[in-house]
């Protein structure tokens, strides 16, 4: 009889891992990747820096966040200005996001 309950626990317990994986695919949702290329143009005392950002991110649509990946700047003097400004952060994401929501729902903010 030993051997009865412990085939028994066996298969209840392979049935709810079997659950489990099934539970867990259908939960999780896949962000969608985005690349965007940016250009800025940045005076300083007695340079003009020109150079390009690139962004990589993913997006999560069933709550709106954004996930930043990877980031590349051509110009390296570009950094102090970019993420040495918090404001020049917020406007680079909200550029992002608008331009999410223009290509998601057709939407002109």
């Amino acid at each position: 009889m030993g051997r009865g309950n412990s085939g028994v626990r066996k298969v209840t317990k392979d049935r709810y891992i079997t659950q489990y994986y099934k539970d867990d695919k259908k939960g999780a949702k896949k962000p969608f990747r985005f690349s965007h290329l940016m250009a800025f143009d940045i005076k300083e005392e007695n340079n003009k820096i020109s150079g390009f950002l690139s962004v990589e991110f993913d997006y999560y649509p069933e709550d709106g966040s954004m996930k930043y990946r990877d980031i590349h700047y051509s110009d390296k003097r570009l950094i102090k200005h970019i993420e040495g400004n918090p404001q020049v952060m917020k406007n680079i994401d909200s550029y992002l996001r608008k331009n999410l929501l223009q290509s998601e729902y057709g939407i002109k903010v």
